[in-house]
């Protein structure tokens, strides 16, 4: 099994649902780094339980507390490890869960892979709780990220059928000052009424996170393995939930010509730049100027009270389940903060690859220049 993220920098995560606690180990982050532990705490709240009734009511405070790796408030080249505490744990609404597992949840793959030995309370290290030790340790990484002007948007683009029509960067001002993450007053409102028949009725939906990047530094991504998609989706796959990432244009790029989908190039203000964004500021796996775009999309909640068909595991018969318990009507909202998280992890691992890669700037006329009048003299 792997609870690892290894490249340029590693994260181990540890932990499960309903167990003592969660957390993770965030090492090869180099030393002289400012860290705020209240701004880690921050986001650690916007994915938190709890947090609005649209989520779910596991009450849980997720301070962090960190064993490690920070000094005086400065990262000290040591691995930053980091704790969080499960105090709202209730195991018997689990109970019923060891034997009848949920329809759309990890509950028969954990018994075909670890049988009778599994973690099954919550999902064990499946369980959305697992996203915890991601946020603090993106939370992290975001400020690094800060300090060199990356800014990363997360926001709910659409939940079931509602929409926000205008997708563009936005402040997370915009985005947590709503209770659905649709940072528009009026689709707040419409996927907030979305939610109230969805706990009515017992059942869940799912939604789609756009993610913003701009300030992207060129030349980052290490063909061909580890391209920028393909550290990216490493890191947002690890997220439950999570069924599918589109860069750009996506899937819509199987349906357009080459002269709609290349994004043309000009010069302005002394750089290269482009006119659109439809291959999302990734081209050979490399970004080379435009802002980095995706969507990921998250399935509905599999915990859901409307009664479903599942097995009895005991007595190897079909029979029917209704989860108990507290659970989120749509995972996507608090998912916002998560898909950010994972995003800044993936970029601060690209970005300090970059730094070994190429001692130059970027590459525009002038530095060519040099270039080849270095070659000439040798």
């Amino acid at each position: 099994m792997s609870f690892t993220f290894k490249d340029r920098i590693s994260l181990s995560i540890f932990g499960s649902s309903h167990g003592s606690s969660v957390g993770c180990v965030l090492d090869g982050i180099p030393a002289g780094f400012r860290i705020d532990e209240s701004v880690v705490n921050l986001w650690m709240s916007r994915r938190a339980p709890g947090q609005s009734s649209l989520t779910t009511q596991r009450k849980e405070t997720d301070s962090v507390e960190f064993l490690s790796g920070i000094n005086n408030a400065f990262t000290d080249g040591g691995p930053i490890t980091m704790l969080i505490r499960n105090r709202d744990i209730v195991e018997k609404h689990y109970d019923e869960l060891k034997e009848k597992p949920r329809p759309g949840h990890g509950d028969l793959s954990l018994y075909y892979k670890y049988g009778p030995y599994r973690n099954y309370s919550g999902g064990g290290f499946l369980s959305g709780r697992m996203t915890a030790p991601l946020v603090a340790a993106g939370s992290v990484a975001l400020q690094i990220l800060t300090e060199k002007d990356i800014q990363i948007s997360s926001y709910l683009q659409s939940m079931g059928n509602i929409e926000i029509k205008e997708n563009r960067f936005y402040e997370d001002s915009e985005v947590y000052e709503r209770k659905s993450r649709i940072p528009d007053s009026g689709i707040d409102e419409m996927a907030e009424g979305l939610i109230r028949n969805l706990q009515s009725s017992g059942d869940s939906t799912g939604g789609i996170v756009k993610t913003v990047v701009k300030n992207v530094p060129t030349g980052m991504g290490e063909p061909f393995f580890d391209s920028v998609e393909s550290i990216i989706s490493h890191l947002v796959f690890s997220v439950p939930g999570v069924k599918g990432i589109e860069f750009g244009d996506g899937f819509q790029l199987g349906k357009m010509k080459g002269s709609e989908a290349n994004d043309s190039f000009y010069i302005g203000d002394g750089t290269v730049k482009s006119r659109t964004n439809h291959n999302g500021g990734i081209l050979g796996g490399i970004t080379y100027g435009n802002g980095v775009e995706f969507r990921t999309v998250f399935k509905p909640t599999s915990s859901i009270r409307t009664e479903q068909e599942t097995v009895d595991l005991k007595n190897w018969k079909t029979t029917t389940l209704r989860v108990q318990g507290r659970h989120d009507p749509c995972i996507a909202i608090r998912a916002v903060p998560v898909v950010k998280c994972v995003t800044a992890i993936s970029l601060l691992d690209l970005y300090l690859r970059k730094q070994s890669a190429y001692k130059g700037n970027f590459i525009n006329e002038s530095s060519y220049g040099k270039y080849e009048r270095d070659q000439e003299r040798q």
